[in-house]
């Protein structure tokens, strides 16, 4: 059967909540959505699950020993039959007018889909990230049902400017938690050998994308709902887990001689892993002329004002990259008022959130989130 849509999960060893999202989205009903599973557990017991679903619309693969994320991810895409692909987490969920978006953009010719990630799950738990969430909360964002185009490249070149910060607030193509076209994968594999590099695979596949996509839709409404769960990378963030020594970094394993770019500090860090894969990603595109562009002088103020422990390293490869600390303060007074400015827009335009409590898993939370009307119909769009 010729699909429309795959859901792609990759998955390691949180067979629980990727068991609940395969149910969650079988719930739907959509027989032109494929579901491919790339599962690098310790074991293959999710594999009895699945089966005992007996469901024609799941591709399940095992792989056994290490794989590294870019792999893992890989593998997953490789799995794929749809003419339009969505990545989600493996403690995420999709909402049913995803259906509706895959439809509109193939009548339009669209290559990629850039929704909103205002629907927001936090699954149960005792851990502090969530307030008061120990039986699961729910968060929704109330926007406008409007749509536009966007350039991908000038997107790329704000990502550069801005030193990989927010990535996702800015119009960069995405296939983790966004739509695109089968075809754009296969040419992003054409072009490099392969779908994914670097140490993080959305970043890459961000990147990558804005080289290849010709048409991309950007709406303010989600299509899917962005789980957290206790052992999500979210959590790990916010915990302080994703800092420390280069040879620490979870990144690493699965990759053999890996080279870390040299115009990147090396220590662990959300900020650095970022940086770096955005690095790899130019590289393999032979787009090393874009490395000048990537704001440095930022990128280390930053660093130095979130990770103060590294000083030492960011400031010796500071003087090595020749930026100056004229050019670090300017960027740092540049930073205070963008922080600023942003504080007073969002004064000046609060974003409408409705919360949620007591909500047990992620099959409940797409129910109270397609009743709430936030997600948007194809018929709606306002371009």
């Amino acid at each position: 059967m010729k699909y429309i849509l795959s859901i792609i999960i990759p998955t390691k060893n949180r067979q629980k909540y990727c068991l609940a999202a395969i149910r969650q989205i079988l719930s739907l009903n959509l027989s032109e959505i494929e579901i491919c599973i790339q599962d690098n557990s310790d074991t293959d017991i999710l594999r009895n699950e699945i089966s005992s679903i007996a469901s024609e619309n799941i591709v399940y693969n095992y792989h056994e020993g290490v794989l590294s994320f870019v792999d893992n991810f890989s593998e997953a895409v490789s799995l794929s039959h749809g003419e339009y692909l969505c990545m989600i987490g493996d403690d995420d969920g999709i909402l049913p007018s995803i259906m509706d978006m895959v439809r509109f953009m193939k009548g339009k010719g669209i290559d990629s889909l850039i929704p909103s990630l205002g629907a927001v799950y936090y699954w149960p738990s005792d851990n502090p990230i969530v307030a008061n969430g120990e039986k699961g909360v729910l968060t929704l964002s109330y926007l406008r049902s409007k749509a536009r185009y966007t350039n991908s490249k000038k997107a790329l070149l704000k990502l550069l400017k801005g030193a990989v910060q927010n990535y996702t607030s800015l119009d960069m193509p995405r296939l983790y938690h966004g739509i695109v076209k089968q075809t754009c994968l296969e040419d992003i594999k054409e072009q490099t050998g392969k779908y994914f590099d670097g140490l993080t695979p959305d970043i890459y596949m961000a990147v990558a994308l804005s080289f290849v996509c010709k048409k991309t839709l950007r709406i303010d409404t989600p299509i899917t709902i962005s789980g957290i769960c206790p052992t999500s990378g979210s959590n790990d963030s916010a915990t302080g887990k994703h800092t420390g020594k280069l040879e620490d970094a979870p990144h690493f394993r699965g990759h053999t001689d890996y080279h870390w770019d040299e115009h990147i500090p090396a220590f662990y860090s959300v900020d650095t892993i970022w940086a770096e894969t955005l690095m790899q990603a130019l590289t393999m595109f032979k787009r090393d002329d874009l490395k000048s562009k990537f704001n440095m002088p930022l990128f280390e103020i930053i660093c130095l004002k979130k990770y103060p422990e590294y000083k030492n390293i960011i400031k010796k490869h500071a003087k090595k990259e020749l930026v100056s600390i004229i050019s670090m303060k300017k960027q740092n007074l540049l930073l205070r008022l963008q922080i600023l400015k942003k504080k007073v827009l969002n004064k000046l335009n609060p974003k409408f959130k409705t919360t949620y409590q007591n909500v047990q898993d992620i099959q409940i939370a797409c129910e109270i989130s397609s009743n709430s009307n936030i997600y948007l119909m194809h018929d709606k769009l306002c371009i």
